[in-house]
């Protein structure tokens, strides 16, 4: 099993790979690259010694209900403020602009005057209510405040479904949204060969299998309502098309097993993707921080 620096060398060239493959991408895969190396350094440093056992509940698991529903996934101690506090520099890095802000939020993190935690454990009003009050009071612009929060939401998602992943191996599901967290797929994968088809949630980036005659959006599977929007003809890399919904999917065909991927270095680099379907009227199956642009 690779260590951590393995891993990181591997994300490292994966990065590096897509940026000289995907030169009109270049701009927004360095943006992210800081957070996403430091969010991989994080998965080995981040433990669930201190976190409640996740159960399954089968029947509702079946019945379309995901893990994080069926637990309590409240943050312990500030196991969100180590997270936020981890990634709050390279953020910066990354995206200069919002660097003053961003180090506003650090420093107030660091004083115990905010906590990102009270966010992610509110309802998307009450989170609203508190961005905004945080805004006012400490002079922060609010998609500074959500962005961050965003982004460190991801990282501890990712932990919990790493850690929760295997009570679901072994039982089938068939819903368009993670069986781990419920959020909509990101990016999709067709593996070389086989044909089957992977989707990569937008949030923890956990994998699972699905149906490519069903639309995981809105469940069509009306094979005339749905295709692929291909670039240059006949490209790898496409954009599945849900006409019923008006939604789509970009996707990866003829990946082999032998080839190193990563969901979001992929997510990145097809960005263009992302402005071509907005432009035509389509929406992406799961708004991310690289692809909403309105």
């Amino acid at each position: 099993m690779p260590d951590a620096t393995d891993k990181i060398k591997r994300l490292e060239r994966i990065v590096e790979e897509a940026s000289r493959n995907h030169p009109h991408s270049r701009d927004v895969i360095r943006a992210f690259t800081p957070f996403l190396l430091e969010k991989a350094s994080l998965m080995d440093t981040l433990g669930p010694k201190d976190d409640p056992v996740m159960t399954m509940d089968e029947f509702r698991f079946k019945n379309g209900l995901p893990l994080i529903r069926q637990n309590d996934f409240t943050p312990v101690d500030n196991t969100f403020e180590f997270i936020s506090l981890a990634l709050l520099p390279p953020l910066a890095t990354g995206f200069p602009k919002l660097s003053t802000d961003l180090e506003k939020l650090q420093a107030l993190i660091m004083d115990n005057k905010i906590r990102f935690t009270d966010l992610f454990v509110s309802s998307q009003e009450e989170a609203n209510k508190i961005t905004n009050g945080w805004a006012v009071h400490e002079d922060i612009s609010p998609e500074a405040i959500h962005f961050a929060a965003t982004m460190t939401a991801r990282a501890f998602l990712e932990k919990k479904a790493r850690i929760g992943a295997s009570l679901t191996h072994g039982f089938l599901w068939d819903k368009g949204y993670c069986p781990i967290c419920g959020s909509a797929p990101m990016v999709a994968k067709i593996r070389d060969k086989i044909g089957t088809r992977y989707l990569y949630c937008s949030q923890c980036v956990h994998e699972w299998i699905f149906s490519r005659v069903i639309c995981p959006s809105c469940g069509c599977s009306k094979q005339k309502s749905m295709t692929y929007f291909l670039v240059d003809g006949g490209s790898r890399e496409s954009a599945f098309v849900c006409e019923q919904c008006r939604r789509y999917l970009i996707t990866v065909d003829k990946v082999s097993d032998l080839a190193d991927f990563d969901p979001e270095v992929s997510a990145l680099s097809l960005v263009h993707l992302d402005v071509i379907m907005q432009d035509r009227g389509y929406l992406p199956m799961a708004a991310c921080a690289w692809n909403s642009f309105s």
